[in-house]
C-alpha cells in the first residue's frame, strides 16, 4: 500500500489534499432541514400521506450527514479536531454514535487493519470464531447471503445496531479498544442518550413513527448499503492493500452526487484525508494505472453479489455458509484489463473459479 500511495500522491494535484471547508455548509443545511421538517410534522396538523415524504427526507438528511461526518472525522473538511468533534457530534447524533468512539473504531482500527481478522471491527469472522461466538451465530441469519428472509432487513437497521453493541458491550471486552478514551466516550454517550430521550418526549409518541422509525430505516440503508459492498465481498488480508481488500461501487451520477461520492472506497482507503469531492478524479487515475488489479463494479451488482454469497470466512479467500455448507470465492482482481465499469461478478454456490470483475 505504501508504495502505491507514494507513487500516486506525487502525481495528484496538491489541492486534492486540502480541506474542503465548504462542506460544513452542507452539514449545517442538512441539520436545519432535518430538524425543521421534524418540527413541521409535530406542530402543523397534516394527513399521514403528507408526512411520509417529509419523513423520508429527514432520513436522507441524517444519512448524508452521517456520510459527511465520516469525511469530517478524517480531516478532509476541517483539520482542527475540536471542530471535527463539534460538527461530528451532530452528524452522528441521529445514529447515537460517540465521535470519540467513531474516530477510534473507524479511523484507527478499521483503516489501519482493513479486512484483517479480529483487528478490523468491520470484517466478518472466520468459521472458527463463528463456532465460538453465540453472538455471531445469532446474527448470521440477518446477514446477506444467509438464505433467511430476515436478511432483507439488514441494510435498514444493522449499522446503528452494530455500533451500539460495540459502544455498550464489545469495547469493554475486546483488547483492541484498550487505548480508547472510555471516560470521554461514556460522557458523549450520556449526552447523546439524554438528547434522544428528551427528543422522544418533545415530539410525543403519536409522532414517533414519522420522526423516528421511517428516518431510522432510511438513515441506515443509505450508508450501510455502501459500507457492506465496499468490503464484505473482499478477502481477508494481512497486508493492508486497498487494491485487494476494498471495492469501489459506482452509481448513477445524480445518486453519486447526492451521496457525496461515498462509493469510491478504494480511493478513500488509499487517501482517507481526501474529500469525496476529488475521489472520482482519483478513480479515473486508478483505472488507468491498475487496470488488472483495481476492483470496481456498479453498486446494484455488488448488492446482488452480497445476497448470492455468505459472510463467514472459511479461509481468507473463501466465503462459507455454516448452515448449508456452501462455499463462495471472494472477489479477486481480473486477469484481463477491464473495458468498463459494467463488468459483472460470477457467483456460484460451489467453489469454482473465483469471481472476476
Amino acid at each position: 500500500m505504501s508504495q502505491c500511495y507514494r507513487s500516486l500522491k506525487s502525481e495528484l494535484p496538491r489541492e486534492y489534499f486540502k480541506p474542503q471547508g465548504f462542506r460544513l455548509f452542507s452539514i449545517i443545511f442538512l441539520l436545519l432541514l432535518g430538524f425543521g421538517l421534524i418540527a413541521t410534522m409535530v406542530v402543523v396538523p397534516m394527513a399521514w400521506f403528507f408526512k411520509i415524504p417529509l419523513s423520508l427526507i429527514v432520513g436522507y438528511c441524517w444519512a448524508v450527514n452521517g456520510l459527511l461526518g465520516h469525511e469530517l472525522m478524517h480531516g478532509s473538511i476541517v483539520r482542527k479536531k475540536s471542530l471535527q468533534n463539534f460538527f461530528g457530534f451532530f452528524c452522528f447524533l441521529p445514529f447515537m454514535i460517540s465521535p470519540t468512539f467513531w474516530r477510534y473504531w473507524h479511523n484507527n482500527l478499521h483503516h489501519s487493519h482493513t479486512q484483517r481478522n479480529i483487528m478490523d471491527p468491520d470484517a466478518y469472522p472466520t468459521y472458527r470464531i463463528y463456532k465460538q461466538s453465540r453472538f455471531m451465530q445469532w446474527m448470521f441469519p440477518f446477514t446477506p447471503g444467509s438464505g433467511y428472509k430476515r436478511s432483507y432487513l439488514y441494510f435498514f437497521f444493522w449499522f446503528t445496531f452494530n455500533v451500539q453493541v460495540a459502544q455498550f458491550y464489545f469495547r469493554f471486552r475486546n483488547r483492541t479498544f484498550d487505548k480508547l478514551d472510555h471516560k470521554k466516550v461514556n460522557k458523549e454517550i450520556a449526552v447523546l442518550l439524554s438528547i434522544h430521550l428528551l427528543g422522544l418526549v418533545a415530539v410525543g409518541p403519536m409522532n414517533w413513527f414519522w420522526v423516528c422509525v421511517i428516518p431510522f430505516l432510511v438513515q441506515n440503508y443509505i450508508p450501510f448499503s455502501y459500507i457492506s459492498t465496499n468490503h464484505n465481498l473482499s478477502p481477508l488480508t494481512k497486508e493492508n492493500d486497498p487494491l485487494v481488500n476494498s471495492l469501489t461501487v459506482t452509481n448513477h451520477p445524480i445518486l453519486e452526487f447526492l451521496h457525496v461520492q461515498f462509493g469510491y472506497h478504494v480511493e478513500h482507503h488509499l487517501f482517507p484525508t481526501v474529500s469525496g469531492v476529488h475521489l472520482k478524479s482519483i478513480h479515473k487515475v486508478l483505472k488507468e494505472r491498475y487496470p488488472e488489479k483495481y476492483l470496481c463494479m456498479p453498486k446494484w451488482r455488488a448488492i446482488k453479489a452480497l445476497y448470492k454469497t455468505a459472510r463467514i470466512y472459511k479461509n481468507p479467500t473463501t466465503l462459507y455458509n455454516p448452515i448449508t455448507g456452501a462455499t463462495y470465492p471472494t472477489l479477486v482482481a481480473r486477469t484481463t484489463p477491464a473495458q468498463s465499469d459494467q463488468s459483472t461478478v460470477i457467483v456460484s454456490p460451489e467453489p469454482l473459479s473465483p469471481p472476476t470483475l
